[in-house]
């Protein structure tokens, strides 16, 4: 009888026991926070995103899949702030430019889509190189409005013929490309005529037309001996002429006087130094022309005649003589004008 008590609450004890170790080990595993959650945890946080074309290793062990977390979508800036600091780093990349390659420089603009961008960097260039020395703002926009972006900005250099020279090839064409090189060339002229005319040597008959005008008009309102002269070396008989006609544009064959409307009459505002109304010594400033003849014809009144043709009355051949009658601007009323005959010849500037 007493072993059998003993018995029975040995095994009593044995159950209690191990019922106090189950219910341990089941208090642990649930408990929220403990070392092997955290662990896991931590390791499904610490994943590092593959590289693109890497490909993914399979895990070694099964895992429980963690859904991603959500954030909150951000917002993108003002696109106005997105432009302002495209530009800023425009500028910054065309001033690092700007002391390197110099056509590199200019066919990186060129590559630039965006139409502001692309001013952005040319006008960034352009002010690199002219260090800052540009036209008047107003000036540079109606340069721009009439032959576009790239020439109207190109004109900047012309001072720089060389560099005008390579903006015009990199960056224009027609007849832009024309008048962005005839500007470089006009620079050229006092030092170097034989480089300045070839650099119009590559363009098509029709802008070489627009070179050629263009530098013999200037020329010959600066140096019209000279731009005669090699007017006349030019082998091709049209382009000659056109030369001598620009040339006479600015420098025509006259007597020498700039004239104004007063009261009905051509009058003489200013006598040109070293042209035939100077040198005849016969007219002087504030002198009204009241009539004028030429060749074997008679005497034309001139009072109210538009000063158009009155210019083109004097103007003429070279060797011929015009036959002015002329009231001296200090002549009392009712005076008889005077004759004056003078020899017409190019006017040279």
């Amino acid at each position: 009888m007493r072993t059998r008590v003993i018995i029975t609450l040995s095994v009593a004890l044995a159950l209690a026991a191990m019922l106090v170790i189950v219910q341990r080990r089941s208090s642990t595993s649930s408990v929220p926070g403990s070392a092997e959650t955290e662990s896991a945890t931590k390791l499904a946080g610490a994943a590092k995103p593959l590289l693109v074309g890497q490909p993914a290793k399979k895990p070694n062990v099964a895992t429980p899949a963690v859904s991603a977390p959500v954030y909150p979508k951000l917002e993108q800036p003002p696109s106005v702030t997105n432009k302002v600091e495209r530009l800023a780093q425009i500028r910054e990349t065309f001033r690092a430019l700007a002391a390197g390659d110099l056509a590199a420089a200019m066919r990186a603009a060129k590559e630039l889509t965006d139409d502001n961008e692309r001013e952005t960097a040319l006008l960034t260039l352009v002010t690199e190189w002219t260090h800052g020395e540009l036209a008047p703002s107003r000036q540079r926009a109606q340069a721009i409005a009439q032959y576009g972006l790239e020439a109207g900005l190109g004109f900047e250099l012309s001072k720089n013929p060389e560099l005008a020279a390579l903006w015009a090839r990199e960056l224009t064409d027609g007849q832009a490309r024309a008048l962005l090189l005839q500007r470089a060339a006009a620079n050229m002229l006092g030092s170097d005529p034989t480089a300045a005319f070839a650099l119009g040597q590559d363009l098509t008959p029709d802008e070489r037309r627009t070179f050629l005008d263009g530098l013999f008009t200037h020329w010959g309102s600066v140096g019209t001996d000279a731009a005669l002269q090699w007017a006349d070396k030019l082998p091709d008989p049209e382009e000659r002429e056109a030369a001598r006609r620009s040339i006479q544009n600015v420098a025509p064959i006259g007597i020498g006087t700039a004239l104004s409307m007063q009261d009905g009459y051509p009058t003489i505002n200013q006598i040109l130094p070293r042209t035939p109304a100077d040198l005849s010594g016969q007219l002087h400033a504030g002198d009204r022309i009241v009539a004028l003849a030429q060749g074997g014809t008679g005497y034309v009144d001139v009072y109210n005649v538009p000063l158009s043709d009155i210019v083109q009355m004097i103007r003429g051949a070279p060797g011929t003589t015009l036959h002015l009658q002329v009231l001296p601007s200090d002549a009392p009323p009712n005076s008889r004008p005077r004759t004056v005959s003078i020899v017409r010849d190019q006017i040279k500037f």
